[in-house]
């Protein structure tokens, strides 16, 4: 499958994955990430939460290898750029 672009990130591996959404609502959002190559989840995803202020909190969480979820990356972005997200259910990017 083809994806827009602006959805594909660069895992700290080096590898192209696709930023899938999950879930969102008011100021947040959830996405997962897909590989780009066998197209299976990878498992780990994002949560971003938009602060009061506009800054953005960025939590990544990734499986190890116990079944416990870790939180590997939490940080606050106080000029975010906007992330591509695809969203399966309507084939469509969204900006957040």
């Amino acid at each position: 499958m083809d994806f827009p672009e602006g959805t594909i990130a660069i895992g700290a591996k080096g590898k192209k994955e696709v930023r899938i959404l999950r879930t969102g609502g008011a100021g947040f959002v959830v996405y997962g990430y897909l590989d780009l190559d066998t197209g299976k989840e990878m498992g780990k995803y994002s949560i971003l939460v938009r602060k009061p202020d506009l800054e953005i909190e960025h939590w990544m969480i990734v499986p190890s290898p116990s079944g416990k979820e870790l939180v590997v990356k939490h940080v606050v972005e106080e000029k975010p750029k906007a992330r591509g997200i695809f969203d399966p259910k309507t084939g469509k990017t969204i900006k957040f």
